[in-house]
C-alpha cells in the first residue's frame, strides 16, 4: 500500500474529469503536513500565531454571541434529525409502491438532506438482504432530493443516490443498468465540480465493486486504491479498511495472491475487531484463502486455527461453510484425499441447504478435480448425475446453467480433463455477478 503520495493515477483522474482539482489540493496538503517537518512546523506556527492574536483581542462579546448561535444551531440540527428519523419511519411503513407518491404529495414533510442520507444508509443496510428494496430506497432518496429546497450538498447527494442505485443493481446482477447509473453519477461529479472527498471516496468504492464484477480488474484496482487514499485523508479507518478488503479480492482475482495478502493485512490493521467482528472475520478468512492460493497451505491452516474462537462467537453458516471448504482444499494439498472429499461433500450439502446452488456447483468442480487426479472417472460421471439439485437452485443464471449442462454431458461421455474442469470452474467464478457472460467451450 502507498503512504498517501500523489500518484499518476490521481493526475489522470483529474485530467479525465473524474476527480476535481480541489480534491487533489486537499490530498496534497494533507500529505505535506503528514510527511514534511518544515510544512508541519510552519503550519503549527501559524496556528499558534492566530491563537496569540485571539488572546490579545477582546472577543468575549463576539464569542458569547457565537456560543448562543452555535447552541441554537445545535438545537435546530437535533430537531431536524429527529424529524428526518420520523419521516424515514413513516416512509418505511408504507408499501414500496406508495412511497414516491407520498413524497410528491407532501408539502413540508419528506424533505431535506438529512432524510436523503438516512434513506441512503437504509439502502446500504438492505443491499445484501434485498437488492430490489435497496434500489427502491436509493431511488426514493433521489426523489426526496428532487423535491427539497436547494442545499449546498444537493448535487453531492444526487450523485451518491445514483451510485447507491447502481450498487443495488450490481448486487442484483443487472450490470448494464448499474453501469448507466454510475455514468450518470460521474456526469454530475464532472458537471457540478463535486470536490467533497467523502462523496468521491464513496462513489469510487461502489464503482470499484462494479468494475470487479465486470472483470475490468485494472479499473477496479485504480478506483479502489483511490477510494482508500481518500478515506485515509479523511481519517476514516473503518471505511478505508472495508475498501482494502475489496481491493484484496480484486488482486487475488487478478492472479496476484501475494499482493492480496499484503493489502488484506493492511485492511485488518484498520478494522476494529470488537466493533466490526463480521468484517474482521471475513477479512481473516480471505487472508487464509489468499495464503493457500499463494502456495502456503500451512500458513492458511495456521490462520484458521488461530481464529477458532471467532468462528465460535459468530457461527454464521456462510462463514463456517467457507472455512470447511478451505479446510478441504488444504487437506487435498496435504494428500489427505479422503478427508478432503468428506469436507467437499459436507460443504456442498451445506450450501445446497442454504439455497446457494452457485457455491455448490463450484465445490462440485473441486470434487471432480480430486476424482480425475486419482483416476476415478466413474465417480466423476456419478458426481455429474448428482447435480440436479444444483440445477434447481434459484441463484443459477441461464448462462451458468448452460455451462453446467455442458459439464454434465462431458462427464457422461467421459471426456473431461483436469484442464477442462479448471476452465469450467474459472468461468463459473467469473460469471457469478455477470449473467450475460457466456461460457466458451474448451478447445
Amino acid at each position: 500500500m502507498d503512504d498517501g503520495h500523489l500518484t499518476r493515477d490521481l493526475f489522470r483522474a483529474v485530467a479525465a474529469g473524474t476527480l476535481h482539482p480541489r480534491a487533489l489540493v486537499d490530498l496534497g496538503v494533507a500529505h505535506l503536513l503528514e510527511l514534511c517537518p518544515t510544512c508541519r512546523r510552519e503550519f503549527e506556527a501559524w496556528q499558534q500565531e492566530r491563537a496569540r492574536v485571539a488572546r490579545t483581542a477582546d472577543y468575549s462579546r463576539t464569542f458569547h454571541s457565537l456560543a448562543r448561535k452555535l447552541e441554537g444551531e445545535t438545537r435546530n440540527r437535533s430537531r431536524e434529525h429527529a424529524e428526518a428519523a420520523r419521516d424515514l419511519q413513516r416512509l418505511l411503513s408504507l408499501p414500496s409502491s406508495e412511497r414516491r407518491d407520498a413524497v410528491k404529495r407532501a408539502r413540508r414533510s419528506f424533505r431535506g438532506p438529512r432524510l436523503v442520507r438516512l434513506l441512503l444508509e437504509e439502502s446500504m443496510l438492505q443491499v445484501s438482504r434485498d437488492a430490489g428494496e435497496a434500489f427502491n430506497l436509493a431511488e426514493l432518496a433521489r426523489e426526496v432530493m428532487n423535491h427539497s429546497p436547494a442545499s449546498p450538498d444537493g448535487f453531492d447527494l444526487m450523485a451518491l443516490a445514483s451510485a447507491y442505485m447502481g450498487n443495488a443493481r450490481r448486487v442484483a446482477g443487472e450490470l448494464r443498468e448499474a453501469d448507466s447509473l454510475f455514468t450518470f453519477a460521474r456526469f454530475l461529479i464532472r458537471q457540478q465540480e463535486i470536490a467533497d472527498l467523502e462523496t468521491l471516496a464513496r462513489v469510487d468504492d461502489l464503482e470499484g465493486s462494479l468494475r470487479r464484477d465486470q472483470r475490468r480488474l485494472k479499473d477496479a484496482d485504480e478506483l479502489l486504491r483511490r477510494s482508500a487514499k481518500l478515506y485515509r485523508t479523511l481519517g476514516d479507518r473503518k471505511a478505508e479498511g472495508k475498501v482494502l478488503v475489496t481491493l484484496g479480492t480484486v488482486e487475488n482475482q487478478s492472479g496476484d495472491p501475494e499482493r492480496a495478502i499484503e493489502t488484506t493485512e493492511a485492511a485488518l490493521a484498520r478494522i476494529d475487531r470488537e466493533r466490526d467482528p463480521r468484517l474482521f472475520l471475513s477479512a481473516r478468512l480471505n487472508l487464509a484463502c489468499f495464503e493457500f492460493h499463494s502456495g502456503a497451505p500451512e500458513r492458511a491452516s495456521e490462520i484458521l486455527a488461530a481464529d477458532v474462537k471467532l468462528y465460535e462467537d459468530h457461527p454464521e453458516p456462510g462463514f463456517l461453510l467457507r472455512r470447511r471448504w478451505l479446510e478441504g482444499n488444504i487437506a487435498e494439498a496435504r494428500g489427505l484425499l479422503q478427508l478432503a472429499e468428506d469436507h467437499f461433500r459436507e460443504t456442498r450439502a451445506g450450501f445446497l441447504g442454504l439455497g446457494s446452488g452457485y457455491d455448490a456447483a463450484l465445490i462440485s468442480f473441486d470434487l471432480a478435480l480430486l476424482f480425475l487426479r486419482t483416476g476415478r472417472r466413474e465417480e466423476v460421471r456419478q458426481l455429474a448425475e448428482e447435480m440436479f439439485p444444483i440445477f434447481e437452485a434459484g441463484d443459477i443464471h441461464r448462462e451458468a446453467l448452460a455451462a453446467l449442462v455442458l459439464f454434465q454431458e462431458a462427464a457422461r461421455q467421459e471426456e473431461l480433463t483436469v484442464s477442462a474442469v479448471r476452465e469450467f470452474s474459472r468461468y463459473l467464478r467469473d460469471a457469478r455477478s455477470d449473467p450475460a457472460y457466456k461460457f466458451k467451450e474448451p478447445s
